[in-house]
């Protein structure tokens, strides 16, 4: 079967060169590494992939369901040995990402988090006491791996779990949106308030279900610059899975950011590194 429309997103996190003469695969998971997937073992996700490229890094596939499942969920989580801390700023950067995760138990989720020190709340503490008390849908949270997550309750809308947020120039917010909408068949959702933090002007489609969501400032706040387009320099550098109806029309607009993988073609659209899919009539993420 063709690369699926799934849920699948990951972040890169630094690694340092195993030492020499050392075999990749007997270098212990520790540190960063190990926290992230411990993160991601207590969401509910188990080991599906692994792959190791020498000289270059590791990389942890691991998954939660089955693709026909509305809430299946994968995330790839990728050690690179050149990697480095970006230089900070006061606020978020152009390209950056928040990935929605959902559980049929979101607080008991954010409570073992909050216990192992996995996740740290980006709100005030009363929206995470309105969330831990069932009050809020919602909490965003900074896992051990420096991404942004929205964890929420699962539900049978595959759309209303699979979303993604991404932080986008204010005077490109049209452009952007209209790009997203001609190339992977979203529509217009409505503008929210994303967490206090945000401006968001959502797309949706429902099958398969996604939701895309562009962040934009407050006013009196300001996003800053991408730093780097290169996906194994920057720790904290997100990409996600995104499929269209007309990969090849969607491919000839973009830049290439990696060798085309044949069903996933790895490349830049707008502001976003992607997994570039096709969506195939029989792909399991259709199902209603």
């Amino acid at each position: 079967m063709a690369a699926s429309a799934i849920a699948h997103f990951g972040t890169t996190l630094c690694e340092a060169f195993p030492a020499e003469n050392v075999d990749q695969a007997t270098v212990p998971i520790e540190g960063e590494l190990a926290r992230t997937l411990r993160f991601l073992s207590i969401l509910g996700l188990e080991p599906n992939v692994r792959n190791l490229y020498p000289g270059v890094g590791r990389q942890y596939i691991w998954s939660r369901g089955v693709p026909a499942e509305p809430d299946y969920l994968e995330v790839d989580t990728f050690t690179s040995y050149r990697a480095i801390e970006r230089p900070p700023c006061a606020g978020p950067r152009i390209g950056d990402t928040v990935f929605r995760v959902t559980h049929a138990n979101p607080q008991q989720v954010y409570a073992a988090w909050a216990a192992e020190g996995l996740a740290e709340a980006v709100a005030d503490q009363t929206a995470v006491q309105q969330f831990e008390a069932g009050h809020a849908p919602s909490v965003l949270v900074r896992g051990p791996q420096r991404q942004l997550f929205e964890l929420g309750a699962t539900t049978l809308d595959r759309a209303a779990n699979h979303a993604v947020y991404i932080w986008t120039n204010p005077a490109r917010l049209h452009d952007v949106a209209t790009a997203y909408q001609r190339e992977f068949d979203l529509v217009s959702a409505g503008d929210m308030l994303f967490h206090g933090i945000a401006n968001a002007r959502l797309l949706r489609r429902a099958r398969p279900g996604i939701t895309i969501g562009l962040l934009t400032p407050l006013e009196g706040q300001t996003v800053h610059p991408r730093w780097s387009e290169d996906i194994f320099l920057e720790a904290g550098y997100s990409h996600f899975r995104l499929a269209s109806f007309d990969k090849k029309r969607t491919r000839a607009l973009t830049r290439e950011a990696f060798p085309d993988g044949g069903d996933v073609s790895f490349v830049y659209f707008e502001d976003s590194y992607l997994e570039l899919v096709q969506v195939a009539p029989d792909d399991p993420t259709l199902a209603a």
